[in-house]
């Protein structure tokens, strides 16, 4: 018979344009963000410098969002601090995190996981391996931005008055960051950002995540914007 103990709860990492990997949550603090003192760092611009926490008390684990840019998602949903269950799908930027709480298992083939003895790097492209190309556009029907026609070249396109925003607010009172439209292959997806009142595409409100279709239509922080996959790419989004 195998011996049988009790395993620590891990994170299934799953970084974009990556393969995976198992992390143990062995200590009380569990950080993540860009910057080299997180327990995880992600080298991806559309990270803060410290995005996220998990942390436990007693048996119980959280999930905190450390007022990052972009904000954090589990299950879709928007957060700033969750209570952590089994197969929960945590979503920061493009990345995707799979949170697995195992109470018991038998030691025989057990899968490695990570020593956090040091800490993890994990580096994030803003570019696809072939470099940028360009396959989708925004144009601007209504509102105050810097331009009329804005290109999507970057995996993570930042909607805001913040430096670097792709889409670039001048409104006297433009958020930061109002929403991000990030690209995996040649489909695109739309999402808030944390205290952003209203995301709106075609007219109805996005809670989360929503992918978008050639010729939607959104709203967002007083702008309206014109969604359009270029020639090429329509059929690749189907």
């Amino acid at each position: 018979m195998p011996e049988t103990l009790t395993q620590p709860a891990t994170l299934l990492v799953k970084l974009h344009g990556k393969g995976s990997r198992h992390i143990e949550l062995i200590h009380e603090t569990f950080t993540i963000g860009r910057k080299a003192d997180n327990t995880l760092v992600i080298e991806d611009p559309a990270v803060s410098g410290h995005h996220a926490r998990i942390i436990k008390v007693q048996a119980v684990f959280f999930l905190e969002d450390l007022k990052s840019t972009n904000g954090t998602a589990v299950n879709g949903q928007q957060i700033t601090r969750h209570q952590l269950h089994d197969a929960d799908a945590i979503t920061i930027g493009q990345h995707r995190f799979v949170f697995q709480e195992h109470e018991a298992a038998s030691t025989a083939g057990l899968a490695p996981s990570v020593d956090l003895a040091r800490t993890m790097v994990l580096r994030g492209a803003d570019r696809t391996p072939d470099g940028p190309a360009l396959t989708a556009k925004v144009l601007i029907v209504a509102g105050k931005t810097d331009k009329l026609e804005y290109p999507l070249i970057k995996q993570v396109n930042v909607i805001g008055s913040q430096d670097g925003a792709v889409i670039r607010l001048t409104g006297w009172f433009a958020p930061k960051s109002a929403a991000t439209i990030a690209r995996r292959g040649h489909s695109y997806s739309i999402s808030s950002s944390q205290g952003t009142k209203s995301l709106l595409v075609n007219g109805t409100d996005v809670v989360g995540q929503q992918d978008l279709k050639d010729g939607d239509q959104i709203e967002v922080a007083g702008v309206k914007l014109a969604f359009y996959l270029l020639s090429g790419t329509k059929n690749a989004s189907r």
